[in-house]
């Protein structure tokens, strides 16, 4: 069996999504903190609360 970077790569940010608490990032949206606030906040990086972002605002 190959394992191709992709794949590793999405597991990588599948763990990283693992380690936010929902609750806490939508409460912080919500209440108008800049992405880069959020990201230090959580922990992670910017390119993440974006990616987050997009898929809440995708799928709701």
């Amino acid at each position: 069996m190959t394992k191709r970077i992709g794949d590793y790569i999405s597991n990588r940010n599948m763990n990283k999504f693992k380690d936010i608490d929902f609750h806490d990032f939508i409460d912080m949206v919500d209440s108008g903190l800049q992405d880069e606030e959020i990201a230090k906040e959580l922990g992670v990086q910017r390119n993440y609360i974006e990616k987050l972002k997009y898929e809440i605002k995708k799928d709701y």
